[in-house]
């Protein structure tokens, strides 16, 4: 079964493909680095060093419509690889072009045809993110003054959404959290209690609840197939004579979250170290227990939503979640049981709340009067010359969840240990994510990116579906 993101991403690749003189015999050497670079978030064995210097030199040396995006995309990269300056430097570039590089015939063009001929400079939730991993970033660093300047631009990046969508502002949940832990590194307690309030605050859409049960009910059938064969696939990796898999393990148990073992691991190191943890959010969000954290795991989960054109003439753009199983993370340390990763930021909601605007409904006039021209005589062949489609230029490498663990634990060097779950709240197999020797240090703050993606445990394929 293949993703909704999966699939754009191939069809990014064809468009690379296309416009570097055709495929021919087979994908270039450049064609190849294209996609590993746009498949970073779920490869196996990604090269992200190498896929950030091929995006600086293949799409950030000139300043044309499409910088920003892959500024964004670059960054994004660069997070990944763990190379946390080059993301900020380069967020920093992209947020002065959006807020100062224009283009009066540009924008004239776009606004008469093809949307995408205009300097791209991306949707509400796109920038609020942007914002937002400054503000994480300049935190890491130690700046707590200008990580609460760029959490507080995200708020206002975000609030930007239209009026039919004024219950959703100043609800980036993300940066709020980060706002609060920047507030608490300033002594500014009763800011800090506040944004970490609008943290916990989440209004649900309309279609919130129907998708949920929809994903629930698709998610349970998926994993009865999954389950069935994982036991297939192991049966035939260890009774074969003489093709034993090396490494085999049989993933077919899926225990719910309530079911998890208190220790996964026969190595696991006898006592608990997690010294204060949360049992709910509310106490997570509370700043009484904020203050005392020293590890903070910021997990991303999933691809962020897909943009595609809608419409006879593509006169609109559509945002639809990726597809992606993980919903909720559970953090072992040294195979002992920490607690739950809190769900921060749901990229799909953000997207989803962004709004009718001006722009929108220009879009709609125009591809109204394209489709009324090209069915009347004489004219109707010039019409259909009429390129009146929307922009479906997007982030495509931003996660589709953040999840955030913080705890007080035992200074030391742990094993941590992501285990994934279903909207069901069951667990995924294959979705197991492990790190070695992460240092937790005594009298500091411990703070760590981290990423899932499938089989990144696993030393032997998956079963075909």
């Amino acid at each position: 079964m293949r993703s909704i993101s999966t699939t754009i991403a191939l069809l990014l690749v064809g468009v690379f493909c296309s416009l570097n003189s055709g495929c021919t015999v087979g994908p270039s050497k450049e064609q190849v680095m294209f996609a590993k670079a746009i498949s970073i978030r779920v490869d196996r064995q990604p090269t992200p060093t190498d896929s950030a210097r091929f995006f600086k030199h293949r799409f950030l040396t000139k300043r044309n419509n499409d910088y920003v995006m892959w500024s964004m995309d670059y960054a994004s990269i660069c997070m990944l690889g763990g190379n946390y300056d080059a993301a900020k430097n380069e967020l920093l570039q992209c947020l002065i072009d959006i807020e100062k590089r224009q283009d009066t015939d540009k924008e004239k063009a776009a606004a008469a045809s093809n949307e995408s001929r205009k300097i791209f400079k991306g949707e509400p939730f796109e920038r609020a993110m942007a914002c937002t991993y400054l503000g994480m970033l300049h935190y890491l660093m130690g700046d707590y003054n200008n990580a609460r300047i760029f959490c507080t631009r995200a708020d206002m990046a975000d609030a930007t959404t239209e009026e039919n969508m004024k219950n959703y502002r100043h609800d980036f949940r993300l940066a709020h959290y980060w706002l609060g832990r920047s507030f608490l590194k300033l002594n500014q307690e009763g800011n800090a209690r506040v944004a970490f309030k609008k943290a916990g605050q989440f209004v649900a859409r309309k279609t919130t609840n129907r998708e949920l049960k929809s994903l629930q009910k698709t998610q349970a059938k998926h994993r009865k197939k999954r389950i069935r064969l994982e036991k297939k696939c192991y049966q035939l990796a260890t009774t074969k004579k003489d093709a034993i898999v090396p490494g085999v393990v049989d993933m077919s148990p899926s225990p719910s979250v309530g079911q998890m073992p208190d220790h996964i691991s026969a190595d696991a190191k006898p006592g608990n170290p997690v010294i204060v943890g949360s049992e709910n959010i509310e106490q997570f969000l509370s700043l009484e227990y904020q203050k005392q954290v020293n590890l903070i795991l910021v997990i991303e989960t999933g691809q962020g939503p897909v943009k595609f054109l809608v419409g006879e003439n593509g006169y609109a753009d559509k945002i639809v979640r990726s597809d992606y199983p993980e919903r909720k993370v559970l953090v072992y340390l040294d195979g002992n049981k920490a607690g739950q990763a809190f769900e921060m930021l749901d990229m799909f909601h953000q997207a989803d709340t962004r709004g009718t605007s001006e722009k929108d409904r220009a879009q709609l006039s125009k591809g109204i009067a394209q489709s009324i021209l090209r069915r009347l005589p004489y004219i109707s062949y010039v019409a259909a010359l009429w390129d009146v489609r929307a922009d479906h230029r997007y982030w495509h490498l931003l996660p589709g969840e953040v999840h955030l663990f913080a705890a007080k634990v035992t200074p030391g060097v742990y094993t941590i240990n992501l285990q994934c779950f279903d909207s069901n709240g069951y667990l995924i197999p294959r979705y197991s994510v492990t790190r070695y020797h992460i240092p937790v240090k005594d009298n500091k703050e411990n703070i760590f990116f981290l990423h899932i993606k499938p089989e990144a445990d696993n030393t032997y394929f998956a079963p075909k579906i």
